[in-house]
């Protein structure tokens, strides 16, 4: 029973955390209408790349700590 509980608690979490990831990068995406990332990274553009990773981590610290 206790680890029916704990695997539904981690999928839930995995979900709220994903659903905030989508949420945070599209927010952003609508914040800077000027730089299309999909673009930049296909362009090998490096600087956006090491951006988006730090956002990304970023937005994972904030999420973790916010979902516990």
């Amino acid at each position: 029973m206790d680890f029916t509980n704990y695997t539904i608690s981690v999928l839930i979490s995995l979900v709220v955390g994903l659903v905030g990831f989508i949420v945070a990068y599209k927010i952003f995406d609508l914040m800077t209408p000027g730089v299309h990332f999909s673009d930049q990274l296909k362009a090998d553009n490096r600087a956006v790349a090491i951006f988006l990773a730090g956002l990304f981590i970023g937005l994972g610290l904030l999420l973790g700590n916010a979902i516990k």
